[in-house]
């Protein structure tokens, strides 16, 4: 379950806030109610292969991953039928930071495409 299909509209900043920060909670909130609004939903899961960069002491981490996202992707909301469906080898890379309170959280995610 996604969290705008666990938590109400007004309620996603602050469980979104636990896990990511801006830029990226911004574009996270920004999308999920676009799609909302013309009637897409996301389905399924993704299974994570992260590789986690060395981060020395750093508040900074940079994360790659080679997902496999083929049995996942947006449907339609209403009837719940696929519109999409993912890849088996989907190229991810993103930045965390830590913040004061020591919690690591998505700062910026980036599809470049292409294959892993």
């Amino acid at each position: 379950m996604t969290f705008d299909q666990r938590y109400p509209e007004e309620e996603w900043p602050r469980a979104l806030s636990r896990v990511a920060v801006d830029p990226e909670l911004t574009l996270v909130l920004a999308s999920t109610r676009q799609q909302r609004r013309i009637g897409i939903k996301v389905y399924g899961y993704v299974i994570p292969r992260p590789i986690v960069l060395p981060i020395n002491g750093s508040d900074r981490a940079q994360v790659t991953d080679c997902q496999d996202s083929s049995k996942s992707g947006q449907a339609d909301a209403k009837t719940g039928r696929p519109r999409t469906v993912g890849v088996p080898r989907n190229p991810v890379t993103a930045v965390l930071v830590r913040g004061a309170d020591g919690r690591w959280r998505v700062s910026s995610i980036k599809h470049p495409g292409g294959s892993c």
